[in-house]
């Protein structure tokens, strides 16, 4: 056991909800690191059971010190952005900055998006702190697609530069499959052994099916689940024109749509919904932070979706939510991305990206047939359990963070 101390940092999510993080933060805690963390709180944000704190008192949250900042996440538009990661880069700099001066940190871990708070990683390791960075998403990929025009085409330079300071400056980088790695070696010259893989996984000893809860279908035969974050990158508007499709076109007026979990698009979404008054046929929820609730949702689910579109960041990324499902015993309709094929295999049926009519036929083929839905679903359950659960990765995490602090194996 060790008694080292380390601070990692997020922007874009919270802990627990942002079970990656989570995952790291209490494996360092079960290894003998004084785990501190800081995040954001939402403000008005959509919160099913349980409560989040934003202010600048820190918690305990099972043996985990977690400071959070108020912040606002961006909707639309370049200033919005631009205002979001100002507002994120000060709070984290001057929460950092008094968990310091409480007690050095061996290592400060910072994960992204965005990929601008590399100055913050580079001061504490001027300091004497090693500086680990989690490379959760292609930031750069995702400036490019969000923004067209000379504007769009100047952030994408400013991302690529900061992406590739962010690679160089740490002593260790954690990425989330073998395509980001590729990247990572691609585009800076830092050495291999540097670059390591811990794939999202759920825990298969905590993350476990429930006995189904028939109430929460409210009256109808089927459900079919959306777990997430409700970002324009994660295909919310790909998911009510998928529920359109299926409820006016396919006349599948038997199933029930659940969508967990918030952002900037859940508003728009549910704008939306109403505008086409499909509100019988869609339950929001909200976030959901209790598990055991949101796992009775998952539980009771007949089918889950995944309609994250293709963009250049998309295509290359591993969904936590795709192994979350898996593990709940139960099958998947996705757009046919290559990480999320990779993940899957089996446990999913996979469409053209952007066929929204064959992406709703799938789901409507799969509620028809039971036995299909058991086979997919138990093999994606032992998929889960056997490769993808986070009891598999934790050890290259742990590896990780020897090899930042020089200690070789």
């Amino acid at each position: 056991m060790t008694s080292n101390r380390v601070l990692i940092v997020e922007e874009n999510s919270m802990v627990p909800l942002d079970r990656r993080v989570w995952y790291e933060a209490t494996t360092l805690r079960d290894a003998g690191w004084q785990v501190v963390v800081i995040c954001p709180g939402y403000r008005d944000a959509h919160v099913g059971p349980g409560t989040l704190k934003s202010d600048d008192q820190p918690e305990d949250l099972d043996g985990v010190t977690v400071y959070r900042y108020p912040l606002t996440f961006a909707e639309h538009g370049i200033a919005s952005y631009l205002g979001e990661y100002f507002s994120a880069f000060v709070s984290i700099a001057r929460l950092s900055w008094r968990v310091w001066r409480k007690g050095h940190f061996d290592i400060i871990h910072i994960c992204n998006p965005p990929d601008i708070f590399f100055p913050i990683g580079l001061f504490y390791r001027f300091l004497g702190a090693k500086f680990v960075f989690d490379h959760h998403d292609l930031f750069s990929e995702s400036v490019a697609w969000r923004y067209r025009g000379l504007s769009g085409r100047l952030l994408y330079i400013v991302a690529r530069v900061a992406e590739y300071l962010t690679l160089r400056s740490a002593n260790a980088v954690i990425v989330t499959n073998e395509s980001y790695r590729r990247i990572a070696l691609e585009r800076t010259d830092v050495s291999e052994e540097k670059v390591i893989v811990v794939r999202n996984g759920p825990k298969a000893d905590e993350f476990v099916p429930l006995d189904p809860v028939p109430d929460l279908k409210r009256g109808f035969p089927y459900l079919a689940c959306f777990v997430g974050l409700m970002g324009e990158e994660d295909g919310i508007a790909n998911l009510v024109e998928i529920i359109r499709h299926t409820v006016c076109e396919l006349k599948r007026q038997d199933i029930l749509f659940v969508l967990i979990g918030d952002g900037p698009e859940r508003e728009t979404a549910l704008d939306r919904i109403q505008t086409l008054g499909l509100e019988r046929f869609v339950e929001m929820p909200g976030l959901i932070l209790d598990d055991n609730v949101l796992r009775k949702y998952m539980s009771t689910a007949d089918v889950f979706l995944s309609p994250e579109p293709w963009t250049p960041m998309n295509a290359k990324s591993t969904f936590i939510k795709i192994g979350e499902y898996m593990i709940m015993g139960k099958p998947t309709v996705a757009f046919d991305l290559e990480e999320s094929r990779y993940t899957a295999k089996n446990a999913a049926v996979l469409v053209r990206p952007g066929n929204i009519p064959e992406f709703s036929q799938a789901v409507s083929d799969l509620l028809d047939d039971p036995e299909r839905r058991n086979r997919m679903g138990k093999y994606g359950q032992q998929r889960a359990r056997d490769y993808l659960a986070w009891e598999h990765q934790s050890k290259h995490l742990l590896q990780v963070y020897r090899m930042a602090l020089g200690q070789v194996d």
